[in-house]
């Protein structure tokens, strides 16, 4: 990967910005009238309105899932628009399974604004993730194949989920269980965008297989990014405390990284201090994450998954043009600032 394409990487690529508009359109399309309590917190969600209804702009997220569907596709020699039901199906996955990560972590921002949940309470933020994932259900089955995948991937994400709530607060497991966990979290997911797109376009198993196989590298690419702006990350880009993580004990890398490298003193230092509820246990969770080398330790790992992504895509041989656009969106996955 050359300097001028980890450059690159900091702005979003053309290949995640193609599409924005259609992806947008699409789910706007499926989406329930926003005079029902049920499309009301949809639409809140998804940046279209704010808490009491009035339009709030264009809506919020990367989309960066349903862009790698339709780069499948057309990757695979289809028309992008063939894909879309599908692309939305995605989007509206994805955004079910936050609105439920927010429940679960208690997060009260998304995106800068309050959660669903922290608007109208648990249970109807419970009825609204529900309800993207029935619309994404009706969207998918555009392409019953391709809807089998998508459901096969939410099935393995919610057991990551399971497994992340499991672990919350136990600082127990080897970096093997916790690359499991993030693989079945959120690696299924971006897998799934990909052969999906493949499946549209009516790719052979092995280019299904590949693409699959890229997807959940640089699915965990993102989740060990993503727990690194956790802790390291600008609170006015990422939209969330970068205490918040430490503070709820998640299982991120950094964390599970520094155990695994830490001498015997200091692992126990950690363990102990998982297991201890406040009384300032986040602030010095983070003071020997700095012993143990801080935010340098750990910010390559994305891009060396990324990178495993990468060799897999060329191994398909697909237009130079195409793969070089899945070079730039995996460098802005592993180097992304929000």
């Amino acid at each position: 990967m050359t300097s001028e394409s980890l450059a690159a990487g900091r702005v979003l690529p053309e290949a995640l910005s193609r599409w924005n508009t259609r992806v947008e359109e699409e789910v706007r399309r499926l989406a329930l009238p926003p005079t029902t309590q049920l499309g009301q917190m949809a639409a809140y969600h998804l940046g279209w309105v704010d808490v009491d209804g009035r339009p709030a702009g264009t809506g919020g997220g990367k989309r960066l899932r349903p862009s790698l569907c339709l780069w499948a596709a057309a990757a695979c020699g289809a028309e992008p628009e063939r894909a879309l039901p599908v692309a939305a199906a995605i989007e509206l996955i994805h955004n079910f399974t936050l609105v439920h990560d927010d429940i679960q972590d208690g997060d009260l921002l998304r995106r800068g604004r309050p959660t669903v949940w922290s608007v109208w309470g648990q249970a109807q933020g419970i009825n609204a993730g529900d309800g993207l994932f029935a619309l994404a259900v009706r969207s998918a089955l555009s392409c019953p194949e391709a809807a089998g995948v998508l459901v096969d991937a939410t099935i393995e994400v919610i057991e990551g989920q399971c497994l992340d709530l499991q672990h919350e607060g136990r600082l127990d497991g080897s970096l093997q269980a916790y690359f499991r966990l993030v693989e079945a979290k959120t690696g299924a997911l971006f897998g799934a965008s990909l052969e999906a797109g493949a499946v549209v376009a009516g790719a052979t198993p092995e280019v299904r297989r590949k693409l699959r196989q890229a997807g959940r590298l640089l699915g965990t690419a993102f989740q060990l990014r993503d727990d690194w702006l956790g802790v390291w990350g600008d609170p006015d880009l990422t939209g969330k405390s970068r205490d918040g993580d430490l503070e709820r004990r998640k299982l991120g890398y950094p964390v599970v990284a520094a155990h695994a490298a830490a001498d015997e003193s200091r692992r126990r230092e950690l363990e102990r201090l998982y297991e201890t509820e406040g009384g300032g246990a986040a602030t010095r969770i983070r003071r020997l994450l700095e012993e143990l080398g801080g935010a340098a330790a750990t910010a390559s790992a994305p891009m060396e998954r990324a990178a495993e992504a990468v060799a897999v895509i060329e191994d398909c041989a697909f237009a130079g043009e195409r793969t070089q656009e899945f070079v730039d969106v995996a460098h802005h996955v592993a180097e992304r600032s929000r």
